[in-house]
């Protein structure tokens, strides 16, 4: 994404006023970096839907390690 920065706002700033509508070497790096954006938004959402399910799933198994720890302790 760094990159895709980088390389937008050179474009732009190499850009001249006058043909910035017809520079297709800018509206194609604006798509790119629009796409990427999307994709990254996407997988954020993902990911933290992913986070709740582990969480929950996490707090299930809690009691159970918590009991299994202490019968393993007072067997020893």
């Amino acid at each position: 994404m760094a990159n895709l920065e980088s390389s937008l706002l050179k474009n732009l700033s190499d850009a001249d006023p006058d043909t910035i509508l017809t520079n297709i070497e800018l509206i194609n790096s604006l798509e790119t970096t629009k796409a990427t954006s999307v994709e990254i938004q996407r997988q954020q959402v993902e990911a933290k839907e992913t986070e709740k399910t582990i969480n929950t799933m996490r707090e299930i198994y809690r009691r159970v390690a918590a009991e299994g720890a202490t019968l393993y302790f007072l067997l020893i």
